[in-house]
């Protein structure tokens, strides 16, 4: 990011104070926006994502303070806030800190402090520290290993890299991914002294997307062994991050795979500096990728067995009325063998995806949904969910209908909701009308599944009429403290009520979370508050959310 370039919104309710601080940017090269109130700030933000936000603490409506917490969510959650304030006590600083401001400038403001702050944070952010893991990257950790490099003739490289983290963010949404991210950075922090030697150098890649740890040589030998790496690299594995795996599984619901490689960077006269280390990260790159190689051909061999033998069950999880918990239905969830690496539906899709056999897979999941969904009572709803391209693409929707059709009794017929992500691409809405229409006419009902998360939006739910709609998890997940989110939701609530849709909150984990859905009139909701996925029986008419949900 250049200073010429770079695009700053000055945020204050005094029109004199926001010109002043415009002219002195705009004279030093930077493009500037104005807002003279939080919200209209606000606004401006989320629509034209500005690299940095210079704000007024003190102002009528939303302050600073909430203006910033406010920031951190969605697609502004990356800009870096500078407070402008005149409240300089340790208490207002400590309180810009858990705002999530990146500096302050007091006012008055000296020109040259104001101009160095903004030139530092847009620096600090783009280059210097990983926002997320507050670890510094390889382009802030260079000096230091040429600086170690000059001492020994060669630094060590493990290379930490995360696999599972795309499906994870599509599924459960950004934050929860910046959470993984930072597990990981404050395991391997704190790995220091214990795992690792206390001296050793832990970043983050320059696209913040693996960790890298540089180990200098022991005193006594002076260069990093073949067999000290792979000592490091065990350890690392199986004391560190193999543990991590699992309890990141635990919260999240989702298989997040942790590889570990080893490169080693040695010193030459000859080589640049640079050179050698992007060469030493391709080795430890490489050593990943044969492991990875492992493991996909692994993996695709367990999912042939698993789709010649038919080895997926389904887990019920409740939709309940929030007015008194009462059971509206459930939604029937793939799993594959319990003790496979593939039980979890995210690992079963991310392989029958390389292997290009989606379509099958979704084939045999919905045609077990249908057959389990027969076993509920005939009072409850069963949420059925369906991949899109199969559901919609010419040459497989018509065997799609027949085998759903064929797979569910015709009194269950009107009971069954099936569910269509808004998180994939919908291009022929034509073909959407007429396999929806079919649908109906077989007495299916349909769903627009993880609203307000995908690429199709509104129109999706024009072309479809659903008779249900259900927010995505990443809009519920701190609901409780995002006015942007409860905002949104009561929007889709007013068009829901208006169009006759029914509108099911997804993801509620926790009480708070649960009141406020409450509150903006969602009718129904499902999450981990009142039932992990799994068996429905003994089967119960009312659940009430559960105590001590983490």
């Amino acid at each position: 990011m250049t200073e010429e370039r770079a695009r700053i919104l000055v945020v204050d309710d005094e029109v004199d104070m926001t010109e002043a601080v415009k002219g002195v940017l705009e004279a030093h090269g930077y493009d500037v926006l104005t807002a003279n109130s939080g919200e209209q700030g606000l606004e401006i933000a989320y629509t034209e994502r500005p690299h940095l936000v210079l704000l007024d603490v003190m102002m009528p409506g939303m302050d600073g303070y909430q203006v910033c917490r406010e920031l951190q969510f969605g697609y502004t959650k990356d800009i870096p806030v500078v407070f402008l304030t005149a409240k300089t006590e340790l208490t207002h600083m400590m309180e810009a800190n858990r705002s999530g401001a990146s500096a302050f400038v007091t006012k008055p403001f000296r020109t040259e402090h104001l101009l160095q702050t903004v030139r530092d944070v847009l620096r600090d952010a783009s280059v210097y520290y990983d926002e997320i893991t507050g670890l510094p990257t390889l382009a802030n950790v260079q000096v230091e290993i040429q600086r170690v490099l000059s001492q020994h003739s060669q630094v060590g490289i493990i290379y930490v890299s995360l696999e599972g983290v795309h499906a994870l963010e599509e599924l459960e949404g950004f934050e929860i991914v910046d959470q993984v991210f930072q597990a990981v950075g404050e395991r391997l922090s704190g790995a220091r002294g214990e795992l690792l030697r206390g001296e050793e150098i832990v970043a983050v890649s320059s696209l913040g997307n693996a960790f890298l740890v540089f180990l200098s040589p022991s005193r006594e030998q002076g260069f990093v062994s073949d067999g000290d790496l792979v000592a490091v690299k065990e350890r690392v594995e199986t004391q560190l991050l193999r543990g991590l795996e699992d309890e990141l599984e635990r919260r999240f619901e989702a298989r997040i795979d942790v590889f570990v490689g080893w490169g080693r960077l040695s010193q030459s006269p000859k080589v640049r500096f640079r050179r050698a280390l992007l060469r030493a990260i391709d080795d430890a790159t490489n050593d990943i990728h044969r492991e990875r190689a492992e493991t996909r051909h692994r993996l695709h061999a367990e999912l042939q067995t698993i789709l010649a033998r038919e080895q997926v069950t389904c887990v019920y999880q409740p939709v309940v009325r929030v007015s008194d918990f009462g059971v509206l239905g459930y939604e029937l969830l793939a799993r594959g063998p319990q003790q496979s690496e593939l039980h979890r539906p995210d690992a079963l899709f991310e392989v029958a995806r390389a292997q290009g056999r989606v379509p099958e897979l979704d084939r045999l999941c919905r045609t077990m949904a249908a057959r389990a969904s027969s076993t509920l009572p005939d009072q409850y709803l069963r949420f059925i969910n369906t991949d899109p391209i199969s559901l919609f693409l010419q040459a497989r929707s018509d065997l799609f209908v027949h085998e759903l059709v064929a797979a569910t009794p015709a009194h269950l017929r009107a009971k069954t909701i099936i569910e269509v992500t808004e998180k994939s691409v919908i291009e022929d809405f034509q073909r959407v009308r007429e396999v929806v229409a079919r649908l109906r006419e077989q007495g299916f009902r349909i769903a627009i599944d993880d609203a307000g998360a995908g690429y199709s939006g509104l129109q999706t739910v024009v072309e479809t009429e659903p008779d249900f709609m259900k927010l995505d998890i990443s809009l519920v997940r701190a609901i409780d403290t995002s006015q942007v989110k409860q905002r949104l939701v009561s929007t889709l609530r007013d068009f829901c009520e208006g169009a006759g849709i029914e509108l099911v909150a997804e993801g509620v984990e926790t009480p708070e979370q649960l009141d406020t859905v409450v509150e903006l009139g969602v009718p129904y909701a499902q999450g981990f508050l009142f039932a992990h996925p799994g068996s429905p029986y003994p089967l119960q008419e009312y659940i009430e959310p559960c105590t001590g949900v983490a």
